[in-house]
């Protein structure tokens, strides 16, 4: 059910942003504009992957909690560089393989930490393996954003064809389950918490994505991205009061520092969408 709500605003921005810039006859086969078939699939296929790890990542934060979950979801900064350099042949820059790899050290030092605290359940280690698949679901869909978006493909397309994917296969989801009844017995402040999750991180942090993605190479875009964990992690420990030590307190920094070489040492020959 989170994972239909949760697309929602997401699929709403996507067909206001449809309507706002015109952009619908990359949709229309006859039209000039015409963006092709392969590059709507690339988004199809990205909705479906995607969609697929969203409910592996629910089902990890259920078992781990957010402090095991999500630094190891974040690999995906990883997955997401290496596929990039294999299928659209994108430059891994000495400095920035280098931040890359900084930033691996640190979300094992993070994770490593965070094992050391309280679990949130006797079957805390089924959550490695779930944020590590959607850590991969994840990579392979920011690549194919990124074709897509080289190949012509609007923002605004872009992101209606993710979302109204999203939403249909999560709605078929809950089809095929026999759990579209569980949307009737659903509190308001449920209801409200996953709409609200989809504007934060599906609204805002999705539009800021697909706009990093056409501008800037993938290992850029992950390699901010991978602030994830270091703000996750603060926010749990002081809110949830999940354990926090010094372990992963080093891994927060080497994130930091990666990001910082990502960043810094910017090739010259980047192509934009």
């Amino acid at each position: 059910m989170g994972t239909a709500l949760r697309g929602l605003p997401s699929l709403a921005m996507g067909i206001i942003l449809l309507w706002k810039h015109r952009t619908f006859n990359q949709l229309r086969p006859g039209s000039p504009h015409y963006i092709g078939l392969r590059t709507i699939l690339a988004f199809v296929v990205a909705g479906v992957i995607s969609t697929f790890g969203l409910c592996l990542y629910y089902l990890a934060l259920s078992l781990g909690g957010v402090t095991i979950t999500v630094p190891v979801q974040e690999t995906y900064v990883i997955w997401g560089t290496l596929i990039a350099w294999i299928f659209l042949q994108e430059r891994l820059h000495r400095f920035a393989l280098g931040g890359v790899v900084l930033i691996f050290v640190g979300l094992v030092g993070l994770s490593a930490g965070q094992l050391r605290g309280q679990p949130i359940s006797p079957h805390w280690f089924w959550a490695i393996p779930l944020a590590l698949t959607t850590a991969l679901t994840y990579g392979i869909s920011g690549v194919l954003w990124r074709d897509g978006q080289l190949r012509g493909a609007h923002q605004s397309v872009a992101i209606f064809l993710q979302f109204v994917t999203s939403v249909a296969v999560a709605f078929a989801g809950l089809i095929v389950a026999g759990r579209i009844p569980t949307l009737h017995g659903a509190t308001w402040r449920g209801v409200g918490a996953f709409l609200a999750s989809g504007v934060l991180s599906g609204v805002l942090a999705i539009y800021c994505m697909f706009t990093a993605l056409r501008l800037m190479a993938v290992a850029r875009v992950y390699a901010f991205s991978s602030l994830t964990p270091l703000v996750a992690t603060l926010f749990a420990h002081f809110f949830l009061h999940e354990f926090l030590n010094g372990l992963m307190l080093a891994g927060i920094v080497l994130v930091s520092i990666g990001v910082i070489l990502t960043q810094v040492f910017r090739p010259k020959d980047e192509r934009q969408a």
